[in-house]
C-alpha cells in the first residue's frame, strides 16, 4: 500500500516525467507511467492502459485533460503535444 508521501510525489510529477509531440509511438512496461495530461487537444491512435482499463484509441481529449492509469502505449497525430507522469 502507498503511503502518504508516495501520492505527494505522483500528484506534482516529481517522480519524472516525458512530454512526447507529434506520431512518436510510446510503448514501455506496466508500471512505467501513472498519468497522461494533454497538451493540446488530442485524439491518440493508440492509448492502451493496463489492469482491465483496456484501450482508448480515436477518442479526443480536450487540452488540460488528465486520464490516470497504468499507461503502456501511446500515439498522438503529427502536431498534438501531451506529457506523461512516472510512477
Amino acid at each position: 500500500m502507498a503511503n502518504i508521501n508516495d501520492h505527494y510525489s505522483k500528484s506534482f510529477g516529481t517522480v519524472g516525467n516525458k512530454i512526447v509531440t507529434g506520431t512518436t509511438a510510446v510503448t514501455v512496461d506496466s508500471g512505467t507511467y501513472f498519468a497522461v495530461q494533454f497538451i493540446t487537444d488530442c485524439t491518440p491512435t493508440v492509448l492502451t492502459m493496463q489492469n482491465g482499463v483496456g484501450t482508448f484509441s480515436g477518442i479526443e481529449y480536450a487540452q488540460g485533460t488528465i486520464i490516470y492509469g497504468d499507461i503502456t502505449a501511446i500515439t498522438a497525430g503529427a502536431s498534438e503535444t501531451y506529457i506523461l507522469y512516472k510512477k
